[in-house]
């Protein structure tokens, strides 16, 4: 189709119009730019929110482990019988030594009424606590005075920043008492914060920050410290020979701080432990950059539809319109790709914070399961157990709680690379005599279907089964309210692929998408019920497994379905 000239040879635009109409685009642009700002705004500042309760959860791990040793210690008559100096023996500082090796502190030590140590577990180190005295710390003069104490400060003798708590210990006879403390060491969790890309702070009642993702703002007050609180600093020594440089923190409102300079969104949450508050801090130009983006994209676009819906004649209007259709359309699937990485890069950020958390957890667990084991392994030894259907079964229990927390760890390590060729009639059987007992508990019906023939899959098993039983206790839990409640598990086999589909008969989702419920920490169950880790966990091992989760329509319930790839028969793995 040959082109015309857009405006007629005669044809001349009234400088009226031309106003009215760059007074229509300029409108326009600032309701998009306002609109758009507000927009942006409320997204990041719940992002902020999220991710701020995720570092809040990881400072009080981290300040609620070993909590109870010093309780636990100072009931111990060795100890207390240890505070007459003429009693202290050699082996004190070599139990106290094993003890701080095991449960990971950097110290546990024993002082006298005057803060003089007499026992350490770092006897013989170069920066040793024996024969030291921290009478001056407050958490001694607490804890001397009858009542249980913990306290932050920079380490007077080895210079590190811990966490101490501290108990007190009477002699036997009453007539002399001490204190017991351990030292726990927060530099791993200060090194975490620093090595992530994200800007948080822990703060003290006394406004001083003392935990820091940038390091330059260790150990700075955010407001200026009274005389009176900063001799008392000094005299406690907390924070060594730090000059207490104030940093320049202006708070802007609930939700907005600046920073030397810097403007941030800000989210904060108060911790469990010594009124300390962590703050997460986003970068307000991130708003204002995104702002700016769609006020251009958005303004060029009125611009040019009010300039074609004008000045063009009906044929080049219809023209225009076919071209405008043609960008709509191109920028609703590029608006559609950008919300679906945005989508993407909120669950892999989600998945990466889980990460560090699972890896918290399993070290946190690994510990206690290797101790039932050599428990386990000594009482069997020593003919404890007379059993030996005890002793097995006790020994598939350890074993299933450590195969549990090492497919936990896929969150913290990645995917699993030791798959091998399983018979997915072997999986489901597991699957179904683990969670018999909990379909029977709760009179629901478990029917499984399997293929008669058999169908190998290259597959991590364990993994597989926890998929299987994560969708499984999510349709137990659909349907134990119901009349006549049931699941029912149907497999089939086409195209070198099984499929597998977990139905049940309960009041369905609500309209709940699939994408909602991949999303970790996301749950349609009551509270008090399960973490909402289950369907995200199931589905990131069907997907490390060559396979896809999908949510099929169902009249009655739910049903889930996944696929996997089969190994053909006579093919080596």
């Amino acid at each position: 189709m040959e082109e015309t000239d857009i405006e007629s040879p005669n044809g001349h635009m009234r400088k009226s119009v031309l106003g009215a109409l760059i007074a229509i685009v300029a409108i326009a642009t600032l309701v998009t730019f306002f609109g758009a700002h507000r927009y942006f705004g409320q997204l990041e500042t719940t992002a902020a929110s999220n991710r701020m309760e995720l570092y809040l959860r990881s400072l009080n791990e981290t300040l609620r482990q070993h909590q109870h040793m010093p309780f636990v210690l100072a009931g111990d008559p060795r100890y207390s019988s240890a505070l007459d100096p003429g009693a202290v023996e050699p082996e004190t500082n070599v139990r106290l030594s094993h003890l701080a090796k095991q449960a990971k502190l950097e110290a546990i030590y024993l002082m006298d009424a005057s803060g003089m140590v007499l026992a350490a577990s770092n006897a013989g180190s170069p920066n040793s606590f024996l024969g030291q005295n921290y009478g001056f710390r407050p958490y001694f003069k607490e804890a001397l005075a009858g009542q249980r104490s913990d306290y932050f400060a920079i380490g007077a003798t080895s210079g590190r920043p811990g966490y101490f708590v501290a108990e007190p210990v009477a002699y036997t006879s009453g007539s002399q008492q001490g204190v017991i403390a351990i030292k726990l060491d927060v530099s791993e969790l200060q090194r975490s914060w620093e090595s992530g890309a994200d800007t948080v702070v822990a703060i003290n009642k006394d406004n001083i920050i003392v935990l820091s993702s940038n390091p330059d703002w260790l150990y700075r007050p955010i407001v200026d410290l009274t005389p009176d609180t900063r001799q008392t600093i000094l005299k406690s020594r907390q924070f060594g020979s730090q000059p207490l440089r104030h940093l320049d923190w202006t708070e802007n409102g609930d939700a907005k701080i600046a920073v030397e300079g810097t403007s941030y969104i800000a989210a904060r949450g108060q911790s469990d432990w010594r009124d300390w508050s962590v703050v997460y801090l986003h970068p307000d130009a991130k708003i204002t950059r995104q702002t700016l983006v769609t006020t251009v994209l958005f303004g060029s676009l009125i611009a040019l539809l009010v300039g074609f819906a004008t000045f063009l004649r009906s044929r080049r209007i219809t023209l225009a319109y076919a071209a405008s259709e043609r960008r709509r359309l191109a920028l609703t699937q590029t608006n559609r790709r950008l919300e679906q990485a945005q989508a993407e890069l909120a669950r892999s950020a989600k998945l990466s914070a889980l990460g560090q958390l699972a890896a918290s957890v399993t070290h946190e667990l690994g510990q206690p399961i290797s101790a039932f084991r050599n428990h386990l392994a000594a009482a069997e030894m020593g003919g404890e157990i007379t059993s030996p259907s005890t002793a097995k079964s006790l020994n598939k229990l350890v074993e299933r709680m450590e195969a549990i927390t090492k497919q936990f760890r896929y969150f913290a390590r990645g995917r699993a690379s030791d798959k091998a060729r399983v018979d997915f009639a072997d999986i489901l059987g597991e699957v179904g005599k683990l969670l018999s007992a909990d379909f029977e508990s709760s009179g629901v019906a478990l029917r499984i279907h399997p293929l008669v023939s058999p169908t190998d899959v290259q597959a991590n098993k364990v993994m597989l089964e926890q998929a299987l039983t994560n969708l499984l206790t999510n349709a137990l839990h659909a349907v134990e309210n119901e009349p006549n409640p049931e699941v029912n598990v149907e497999v089939t086999s086409a195209k070198n692929r099984i499929e597998v589909r977990i139905s049940d008969n309960g009041q369905g989702l609500d309209g709940v998408n699939l994408a909602d419920l991949q999303e970790p920490f996301f749950s349609t169950k009551p509270s008090g019920i399960g973490m909402g880790l289950g369907l995200a966990i199931a589905t990131e091992i069907i997907k490390d497994h060559g396979g896809e989760l999908t949510l099929e329509p169902s009249s009655k319930g739910a049903e889930f379905v996944f696929s996997l790839p089969v190994v053909p028969c006579g093919e080596a793995t």
